[in-house]
């Protein structure tokens, strides 16, 4: 199986537009749980190398937006604040009818667009308390396990 993570990029890293170690963090952790159940993933993050290798809008854009046509499930952080990327991205899972989990954070109002995109396209609602957090991870899991 196939996944595609739409998380946050730019929010998480810092003046030299590499990601932060407490984002990396979260996403090594992740990534190496995702492995550890043969979880075959994307993540634009670990692409570039946590920003030591930024790849240019275009090439960037045309990545993920092939990339997204070629997985079985996108799992969206549309993020807090609000990511534009991951909306983007969102959209286009949802135009190439791809399933999604979208993980909100409980308590924080998200675009109807978001909250509604289930309409067109298999997506479901999964409420957490922390970000980037152990919870995060547990949950991402979860529900990558029992989609295959």
């Amino acid at each position: 199986m196939k996944v595609f993570l739409a998380m946050p990029y730019s929010q998480l890293c810092d003046s030299n537009y590499r990601v932060k170690e407490k984002y990396k963090n979260f996403f090594e952790k992740l990534t190496l749980s995702l492995k550890e159940i043969n979880c075959d993933y994307f993540l634009a993050h670990e692409r570039e190398k946590w920003g030591k290798a930024f790849t240019s809008n275009i090439e960037s854009t045309k990545i993920d937006y092939e990339t997204i046509k070629n997985v079985d499930l996108v799992c969206a952080l549309p993020g807090v604040p609000v990511s534009g990327g991951v909306h983007v991205e969102i959209g286009w899972a949802s135009a190439n009818k791809k399933s999604m989990k979208i993980f909100l954070k409980k308590g924080y109002k998200y675009s109807p667009m978001v909250t509604g995109i289930h309409c067109i396209t298999n997506a479901d609602y999964i409420y957490y308390n922390e970000d980037y957090s152990d919870e995060l991870i547990e949950l991402i899991l979860k529900e990558i396990k029992n989609y295959k």
